[in-house]
């Protein structure tokens, strides 16, 4: 009879561990929500007009793809389409975006020296922006996941546990009295 309450209080555990590992996937999706959004709005981004969400804080999912977007449109346009790949390190004397890798060939400073193709910079700048605010909006994304994943395996846990203290009841008659069942081990 005693190997037979081994195992409703072994459900029993194996249902808390799944709640309490609920309870914490739970809070760290809040956290991480939190804090990149706190960290969103500390920069007090705001879309410009032209953004598909214009002028709004950048503080969630919907604002900082929107931001990103624009980021993206305006780089774009500034570089005549071409990537920060495709463009030279260096200004041509004509002003194209494409520029130059050669420094014979580039627009000299007034000292001689080659001027950096400011087309390309503009890129490398946009392409960090539209990066990090694209990885702000995945970790809202992923921690509303985790909130989501955190209370399923909190209410499988809560009914992991309630199956366990069942199955106890249906052996135990102290604990079958509590619950106002009759034990299966009392009917023989």
């Amino acid at each position: 009879m005693k190997a037979l309450r081994v195992f409703p209080k072994l459900v029993i555990v194996v249902g808390i561990i799944f709640a309490l590992g609920g309870a914490v996937t739970m809070g760290a999706g809040i956290y991480i929500n939190n804090f990149v959004g706190d960290k969103l709005e500390a920069q007090q981004i705001t879309t410009p007009e032209d953004a598909s969400i214009p002028n709004a804080p950048v503080n969630d999912i919907a604002t900082a793809l929107s931001m990103a977007d624009i980021i993206q449109h305006h780089a774009a346009d500034s570089s005549q389409g071409l990537s920060y790949a495709q463009m030279g390190r260096f200004s041509t004397p004509d002003g194209a975006p494409a520029g130059t890798n050669n420094a014979e060939e580039a627009l000299k400073d007034a000292n001689g020296k080659p001027v950096a193709n400011q087309a390309r910079n503009t890129q490398l700048t946009a392409a960090g922006l539209v990066t990090s605010l694209s990885l702000s909006a995945m970790a809202l994304g992923a921690s509303y996941g985790a909130i989501a994943l955190g209370l399923g395996f909190l209410v499988l846990g809560i009914i992991i546990t309630g199956l366990g203290y069942a199955l106890l009841g249906l052996i135990t008659p102290e604990v079958a009295k509590r619950f106002g069942l009759q034990p299966v081990a009392a009917t023989k």
